[in-house]
C-alpha cells in the first residue's frame, strides 16, 4: 500500500514540475537563420548593403512587423496576418527569414517564408509551414530588385512611427 502512495506522490510531483516547464525553446530564435536547403536564393549584383536595404523596404511596405534588422550579420525577420490587416482576427499569420551574404561582386538574398496555423479552443496550437511556391519567392525577388529607395543620402531604414501618429494611405 505504501508503494502505492510513493508511486502517486512521485507522478503527482512530476505532473507539476512540467507544467512549470515553459514551452520556449530551447535554441533563440536567431537559431532559425541557418542557411538550409528551405531557403529560396537570388544573386543581385548590388552590395549587400544595398541589398539590405531594399529588402527591408520591401517588407515593411507589405505590413510585416519586423522583429529583427541586423546591419552587422545580415539577417531580417517579421511577422503579419495573412491579409497584412494587422487588426483582423485571423488562424493564419505569415513570418519571413531573410539573409543577405556576399557573393563575388555583388550579394545573395536568401527568404525563407513560413506560414503560422493557429488553432484550438485558445489558438494554443501551431502549426508551421514553410512555403515552396517559386512563384512567390520569384515575384518577391523581383519587387526587391525593383525597390526604389528613398535617395542615396537618406537611410532607407527609419525609426518606427508613434502610436500616436497617424499614417496616410498610399
Amino acid at each position: 500500500m505504501s508503494n502505492f502512495f510513493r508511486m502517486g506522490f512521485i507522478t503527482c510531483a512530476c505532473a507539476c514540475l512540467t507544467a512549470c516547464a515553459g514551452g520556449s525553446a530551447i535554441q533563440p530564435d536567431r537559431s532559425i537563420f541557418s542557411l538550409d536547403n528551405n531557403y529560396q536564393r537570388f544573386f543581385y549584383s548590388d552590395p549587400i548593403e544595398e541589398t539590405f536595404d531594399r529588402t527591408v523596404v520591401v517588407f515593411r511596405e507589405a505590413g510585416y512587423k519586423l522583429d529583427v534588422v541586423d546591419r552587422a550579420t545580415g539577417q531580417i525577420s517579421g511577422l503579419r496576418g495573412a491579409t497584412g490587416d494587422k487588426g483582423s482576427i485571423r488562424d493564419k499569420d505569415l513570418k519571413f527569414y531573410a539573409l543577405i551574404l556576399p557573393k563575388n561582386d555583388g550579394s545573395e538574398l536568401g527568404i525563407k517564408i513560413v506560414q503560422v496555423i493557429k488553432s484550438g479552443a485558445l489558438g494554443s496550437s501551431k502549426a508551421e509551414l514553410i512555403v515552396n511556391d517559386p512563384m512567390m519567392y520569384q515575384y518577391a525577388f523581383k519587387r526587391i530588385g525593383n525597390a526604389v529607395l528613398r535617395s542615396d543620402s537618406a537611410p532607407a531604414i527609419q525609426a518606427a512611427p508613434n502610436d500616436d501618429q497617424d499614417l496616410a494611405p498610399f
